[in-house]
């Protein structure tokens, strides 16, 4: 159960690292910012791609036991196989979100690259 919780508060914290990589990437255009409001900028990249990962891997991890355990904890003999369907779909969902917070996080990467350059930092 703890790990059904886990896995669910992970996916919580993924979804809300994906809207502020997508903000993050909205609000910086190509306007000239002060140096400060640059390495602002680095760090709360750095933070929201830090939980943004380790999110990531624990719903990799606690996604095994869930799948293994699921027609013991989860299966609702009312909902039957219906709820296969309703699985699907919620991947399907999941996986696309998923792949739209990586390419956020890859155009952020790029930026936060030529902020990097610009300020001479590593």
């Amino acid at each position: 159960m703890v790990s059904n919780y886990s896995h669910d508060i992970a996916t919580a914290f993924l979804a809300v690292s994906g809207g502020t990589m997508w903000l993050l990437s909205s609000i910086r255009g190509e306007a000239a910012w002060s140096r400060e409001a640059d390495l602002l900028f680095i760090r709360t990249y750095e933070a929201v791609r830090k939980m943004a990962r380790y999110s990531l891997e624990w719903i990799i991890l606690a996604g095994v036991p869930r799948i293994i355990f699921y027609r013991q904890f989860e299966w609702s003999a009312m909902a039957g196989d219906l709820q296969v369907v309703a699985i699907i779909i919620k991947h399907v969902v999941m996986f696309t979100l998923v792949g739209g917070g990586l390419y956020y996080w890859s155009r952020l990467n790029k930026r936060v690259g030529q902020i990097r350059l610009k300020l001479n930092i590593s």
